[in-house]
């Protein structure tokens, strides 16, 4: 595999996930659709597109379904990694665009707004 000079180490590689969520998308049923894309040493190996089970409050909590989404996509692929011998950096990377939904993700905003989805 090849990646970009200066990107990694020669023992390691780098998997970046970025997330976004639309709020409320479907007009019908109001639920929010999640997207991610996987990036592993810079290139493009996989996305997600999927509609939420739940519907969202706000847009933060839309954006903060997904990243989850995404993490637990993006921890299967590390497991799948590891478990054919590649190594990849640490700490993971997951790009989120909705600052609330990264004070939340960060632990630094427990709302009383959002009890209901924290963890």
């Amino acid at each position: 595999m090849h990646a970009p000079r200066g990107s990694m180490s020669e023992d390691t590689i780098v998997v970046e996930w970025y997330s976004d969520a639309d709020f409320a998308g479907d007009r019908e049923d109001r639920k929010s659709v999640s997207g991610g894309v996987l990036m592993v040493c810079g290139m493009v190996v996989g996305w997600i597109c999927k509609k939420q089970s739940s519907v969202a409050l706000s847009t933060m909590e839309a954006e903060f379904v997904a990243a989850s989404q995404v993490t637990a996509e993006m921890l299967g692929v590390v497991e799948l990694l590891s478990e054919i011998g590649i190594k990849v950096e640490v700490p993971y990377k997951l790009h989120v665009d909705n600052q609330a939904a990264i004070k939340q993700i960060e632990g630094e905003d427990t709302s009383g707004r959002a009890k209901h989805i924290d963890i």
